[in-house]
């Protein structure tokens, strides 16, 4: 993967993930001093979860835990050592991937939040019991609730599978429509442009396989889920599910979290 690629990504994964922590920091000059230690370290834990989620796809890719017979494995630990995570965390990490071999299951939690705010948080575990109470610990002190009402209906659930420009739009329209896509779009970021495929979740396998026959450069291949309507949280509200979102993320077998918040405005 190269070093556009990994930019490409973590760009796109700091916006999913952290595009909802934002902070109000007041007028004070120590209000700002903490607003801007806040936003430094949120940054500094989005970061690692993505490289915990980028070894985890490597480890899964490569078949190992161990970076002398995983070369993507390697790398990974390299940027993340150069990123001062600790030595211990990735070495506890590693040793939570050896020992889950074959054994996790995937899951999705359902929290309800302060004036109609909803997250959906996905996570991959070796033990969903443990997981769950962990998960529920973490929610002790915040406004979150685990949910047993299926609010996931409000979200659609989508794939999506980002590519490499190749060719025009128009040709890429043809392609997704020979390959069984629903739509696909062009973007831009950091001067590249790129077209990104959406499809039913359940065929992403069989899609990208598809647009990899037709010479496509594939870069991502995710599951997303877009809320049917999205709210707009007042200051207070928005700092309280930033604090909520900031617990989650701590927690390792976490990969993936969606709300419903307007973030255009």
């Amino acid at each position: 993967m190269t070093e556009v690629l990994n930019r490409l990504l973590f760009n796109r994964y700091i916006y999913f993930l952290s595009k909802g922590n934002k902070r109000f920091a007041g007028h004070s000059k120590w209000a700002n001093i903490k607003h801007i230690k806040a936003e430094k370290d949120n940054e500094r834990m989005v970061l690692f979860h993505h490289l915990k989620l980028q070894m985890q796809i490597a480890i899964q890719e490569g078949g190992n835990t161990k970076p002398s017979h995983n070369s993507r494995l390697a790398q990974l630990i390299e940027q993340a050592k150069k990123a001062n995570m600790p030595v211990a965390s990735i070495n506890n990490f590693l040793e939570k991937m050896e020992a889950r071999k074959n054994k996790t299951q995937a899951g999705i939690a359902e929290v309800r939040g302060p004036n109609g705010y909803i997250l959906l948080v996905r996570y991959k575990t070796d033990n969903a019991k443990a997981f769950i109470m962990q998960f529920k610990s973490k929610l002790k002190k915040t406004s979150g609730n685990i949910t047993d009402t299926s609010v996931r209906k409000m979200f659609t659930h989508v794939g999506n599978i980002i590519v490499e420009k190749k060719g025009d739009l128009e040709q890429a329209m043809e392609d997704a429509i020979n390959v069984g896509a629903e739509d696909v779009e062009e973007f831009e970021e950091n001067n590249t442009k790129y077209f990104q495929f959406k499809c039913d979740p359940k065929l992403l396998n069989k899609i990208q396989n598809l647009l990899q026959g037709l010479q496509y450069c594939i870069l991502s291949v995710e599951e997303d889920y877009i809320p049917h309507n999205v709210i707009e949280l007042n200051d207070s509200d928005l700092e309280t599910v930033s604090q909520l979102r900031n617990k989650i993320l701590n927690l390792e077998d976490v990969s993936h979290i969606y709300d419903n918040i307007n973030y255009d405005t």
